[in-house]
């Protein structure tokens, strides 16, 4: 029984580390990419013949992107919800808060 007690917790815990990595990678992705558009609109911006044009693109553009950084991130929420690790306990149980960040 403890194998396979022991077993679970390690999937629990791969799917922990997958959905917060998903989260937060989908996050620190969208904020690069988005900077790295911006400075292709700014440039256009700058043009007035394709300024109201360029905007509208950005405007679009960027609102996708947040949907779809949202919706990886969102995946990565309900792979942590649907594994049963709950965000204050990890996967072994609660946090020792003592013991945390101290070397």
């Amino acid at each position: 029984m403890s194998d396979m007690n022991n077993n679970l917790q390690w999937w629990r815990g791969l799917a922990d580390v997958l959905g917060h990595g998903l989260q937060h990678g989908a996050t620190q992705l969208q904020r690069v990419h988005l900077s790295v558009a911006d400075e292709t609109f700014r440039a256009l911006d700058v043009i007035p013949v394709v300024r109201p044009t360029s905007r509208m693109v950005r405007v679009c553009h960027h609102g996708i992107s947040a949907l779809s950084y949202s919706s990886v991130s969102f995946a990565g929420r309900m792979v942590v919800q649907l594994a049963g690790v709950r965000p204050s306990e990890g996967v072994t149980g609660p946090a020792d808060e003592e013991s945390m960040n101290k070397t």
